[in-house]
């Protein structure tokens, strides 16, 4: 049986994937005592009833993105509000230091990802499509950049480097939440 969800039901949807995630992360201690966000909770959580479902036959949704680009262009820009000069000189030489190997690892990721395409002969672009553009950049410069890859040449680029951006979400916040909460205890940071 197929689903189909119109915009207003993918937005209900979204909503209750999130209700859900906040709702498992205060009642299962692990997720809440190493910081995993309530979004990827939930949203793991309906991935992989969905792709159990799809897989078994039963059911497959398939929700309208018409919003998709608008809320994620919001949602990054929201997030550039912060930046200022003003930080980045507060930061001083750190800062400095941590773009320079920002920089570098960003090169790596592209560099190590074109060589593992051609490696198992797939279109470079591909390699691209799992490197800096989705783990970098994430989901919005992802959904952006996989049609351009597309368009070059290189079949699925817009699937892939979605699928990279969420792979990176979930393993950064997956590694990122308790790595940063040891961090902040371990440097006194809870009522700073």
């Amino acid at each position: 049986m197929i689903v189909s969800l119109d915009c207003v039901q993918s937005i209900a949807l979204s909503v209750i994937v999130l209700l859900l995630g906040q709702y498992l992360v205060k009642k299962i201690k692990l997720l809440s005592k190493y910081c995993i966000p309530a979004p990827v909770v939930g949203g793991l959580f309906f991935a992989f009833i969905a792709l159990i479902l799809r897989q078994k036959d039963i059911l497959i949704f398939n929700i309208d993105d018409t919003l998709e680009t608008l809320s994620m262009t919001i949602f990054f820009t929201s997030i550039g509000f912060s930046a200022s000069f003003g930080l980045l000189k507060k930061g001083g030489l750190k800062v400095f230091i941590f773009l320079g190997c920002s920089i570098g690892l960003v090169l790596l990721q592209n560099v190590l990802g074109v060589l593992l395409a051609k490696m198992f002969s797939l279109h470079p672009l591909l390699g691209l499509a799992t490197g800096s553009i989705p783990l970098t950049g994430g989901h919005g410069t992802a959904a952006a950049w996989g049609k351009v890859l597309e368009k070059a040449g290189a079949i699925g680029a817009n699937s892939v480097a979605v699928a990279a951006a969420t792979f990176g979400l979930v393993g950064g916040s997956m590694i990122g939440g308790p790595l940063g909460k040891k961090l902040i205890e371990r440097n006194n940071l809870i009522n700073h």
